[in-house]
């Protein structure tokens, strides 16, 4: 990461200054970030606090590049947004060993699933790359949301329909895609619903952790932003989490690159609004739970540029 061995100190600096009492609850503004870069004289634009951290905790080598008296503290952090906030240093909660860890990994339980890709135009699957717009392409195109969902997903045999609303939808955080599903009270589908439910997706490149705050961010604003749709009415937000991987997959004998799909467990509207809903008095949003329901790796055949060619 260019520059990135500059912002350990950055760091430092600001967690210091918190240890002083000079950063309330520990939140670190826009402000904060420029006068630190000035008073270390780190080598690091000015330009964009905003992702200061960006560029660290999203990657596998997060916990590596943090500072070691941050580490012997038991201190992490999480990315802020909006009001010019950047991120809030925050304490390790219970039985946490490392700052940064991976919640979401590959175990026994995880399904494997090969897909076709021969719909892809041919021309479109030499012209891939390696950005989250085109995983999520690939993704809506190949169907592995709906796929998840009728084969893999606890939701299985009562799923009406799923229909894929938009890509890049830019909030903060961006959510990469969005869809609606519809689902029955029962399999029989001749039964009547209004049971509806927003899918939020989050996609990640290669190399790219699954940030769990950046997942209760965009469940945040998924509710905020449907609270007034009426037709249909929206009573829950199922979160979803896209990445590639390298895994070495069934009746293979070297790890390849495959997309890595977790489901999880939908949030209720009225349960969000009590329990889990922003103010600026709590963070109780960052205590949502966000549990696992299904997770599926999905081995693409033929081969696409960007993802495994």
């Amino acid at each position: 990461m260019a520059n990135e061995s500059e912002k350990p100190r950055v760091i430092t600096y600001l967690y210091e200054r918190y240890k002083r009492g000079e950063l309330p609850d520990g939140l670190v503004m826009n402000d904060d970030v420029v006068a630190a870069i000035s008073v270390t004289g780190a080598r690091l634009s000015k330009a964009n606090p905003a992702n200061f951290l960006k560029d660290i905790v999203r990657t596998k080598s997060a916990n590596a590049y943090w500072p070691e008296m941050l580490k012997r503290d038991r201190i992490t952090a999480r990315q802020r947004y909006r009001a010019k906030r950047v991120f809030q240093f925050v304490k390790y909660p219970p039985g946490q060993t490392e700052p940064f860890p991976d919640r979401f990994p590959i175990d026994k339980k995880t399904n494997q699933y090969e897909v076709q890709s021969a719909s892809l135009p041919f021309a479109a699957r030499q012209l891939g790359r390696t950005e989250e717009t085109w995983l999520t392409q690939i993704v809506v195109n190949l169907r592995l949301i709906e796929t998840q969902l009728s084969l893999f997903s606890p939701l299985g045999p009562s799923v009406r329909d799923v229909t894929h609303l938009q890509m890049g939808l830019k909030t903060q955080p961006e959510i990469d895609a969005v869809f609606l599903a519809s689902y029955g009270s029962s399999e029989n589908l001749n039964t009547p619903t209004d049971l509806h439910i927003l899918i939020t997706c989050e996609a990640k490149q290669i190399g790219q952790r699954i940030l769990e705050d950046q997942i209760r961010e965009q469940v945040s604003k998924a509710m905020d932003i449907t609270v007034e749709i009426t037709e249909p009415k929206i009573a829950k937000v199922k979160p979803m989490a896209i990445s590639v991987v390298e895994h070495s997959l069934k009746h293979k004998t070297k790890p390849e690159l495959a997309i890595y799909i977790i489901e999880f467990e939908a949030i209720e509207r009225n349960e969000f609004v009590t329990r889990w809903a922003p103010t600026e008095e709590g963070e109780q949003l960052y205590s949502m739970p966000l549990k696992p329901v299904s997770k599926t790796l999905y081995r693409v055949i033929p081969p696409v540029a960007g993802l495994n060619a």
